[in-house]
């Protein structure tokens, strides 16, 4: 694989970080005695502070770009900003605007998107990305997606192959929203909101019935403990850190555009298509106990992109990053390691430890089987 294209955006990267510095409205930043650095910070856009954290030497030759799943923020990825940052690479976690501690920066803000009619949708996450990976970041990188991040990384690799240097996917999930994207659509016609701002009332008051129990601590460990299968794992700093950004006055607005807005523009299937015409190196390393994206969504990912690189960890669920770091991050920092080294060989059998293993992907029960064989009949 070749990497020429970093060379040309090597002078634009330092007018970028020089961009990025001058829209932050703070940042915090502590060099480390080995020349590395950690950065907390934030940057204005489309009226939101932005939040997101880095990690390592800014000059290291492999930057790793993490993007979280639904509900959660950078804080999932601690362990790959401390343990990746450590074996050389420069990592980077980002909040999606309406979650984590990405919110609009005041009443002004707030305003403003309403005269835009702002959607917290897929699309939009999608273009928050991209400008994160173009300007902020400044250059190529591996981008990791965990869940709803993995759909917005793999929608960001078909759309714009050329700041994606390698992805990787953590129990993808392959599908999101409800309202179709087709204006001409039965669905879309029939939708009463497409889940623009503000919020109607008649969405909001229902909604506000039961957020206070949503957002519950007893509910949010209960569904943790749905899909995580290390539930040692869900403690109660995690639990709290997930009900924090549920406590800004924007936060109702925000789930509720997210449940109405309606698809992506490009459905997952056309997104694999692209993918696999491409020359993007593409590893999956899944959790096998996930009860929500189960075996069978991996095995048909790897049938769509053949040349994917499959990594399954067991035992593992949902969010395989932050339920089995040490393991995730084994497979990563390898991976990566041998796409910087052109691809050549046999790519890596697996994490140091043993839990997690490269796999053919192939179907092992009879739903699995059946559902291979109907996609062989096209």
């Amino acid at each position: 694989m070749t990497h020429a294209r970093d060379g040309v955006r090597a002078m634009a990267s330092r007018a970028r970080r020089a961009a990025r510095a001058s829209s932050s409205q703070s940042s915090s930043e502590v060099v480390l005695d080995n020349g590395s650095s950690k950065e907390d910070a934030r940057y204005t856009w489309r009226g939101h502070d932005v939040h997101y954290e880095r990690s390592g030497d800014v000059n290291a030759a492999k930057h790793v770009v993490f993007l979280h799943g639904f509900g959660v923020g950078t804080f999932h990825y601690r362990a790959q900003l401390e343990e990746l940052a450590d074996a050389g690479a420069c990592v980077w976690a980002l909040d999606l605007c309406g979650q984590g501690d990405s919110w609009p920066r005041d009443d002004d803000a707030v305003k403003e998107l309403h005269a835009q009619k702002f959607q917290y949708s897929i699309d939009t996450w999608r273009d928050q990305v991209d400008h994160f990976l173009r300007d902020v970041v400044g250059r190529s990188s591996y981008v990791a997606g965990n869940s709803l991040g993995g759909y917005l990384a793999t929608y960001v690799s078909a759309t714009s192959p050329e700041l994606v240097r390698g992805l990787i996917l953590m129990n993808a999930t392959p599908f999101w929203a409800f309202v179709p994207n087709d204006e001409n659509s039965l669905g879309y016609r029939l939708a009463p909101w497409k889940g623009s701002l503000p919020v109607p009332k008649w969405v909001s008051t229902p909604f506000k019935a039961y957020w206070d129990s949503f957002r519950s601590a007893e509910n949010v460990s209960g569904l943790l403990g749905l899909v995580y299968a290390s539930k040692s794992r869900i403690d109660e700093d995690l639990v709290r850190r997930i009900i924090a950004p549920t406590n800004n006055p924007n936060a109702l607005s925000a789930f509720c555009s997210v449940v109405w807005s309606p698809k992506s523009k490009m459905s997952f299937d056309e997104m694999l298509s692209v993918l696999a015409a491409s020359d993007i190196p593409v590893a999956l390393v899944y959790g096998k106990e996930d009860p929500w994206v189960v075996p069978l969504w991996g095995q048909r990912l790897k049938r769509a992109v053949p040349r994917a690189d499959y990594y399954e960890i067991s035992p593992g669920g949902h969010c395989p990053a932050h339920e089995c770091p040490a393991s995730t991050n084994s497979i990563i920092d390898q991976w990566t390691t041998y796409c910087e080294a052109g691809c050549v060989g046999a790519p890596p059998s697996g994490s140091s430890d043993g839990s997690g293993r490269l796999i053919q992907g192939n179907p092992r029960n009879i739903f699995e089987k059946i559902d291979a064989f109907r996609a062989s009949m096209g």
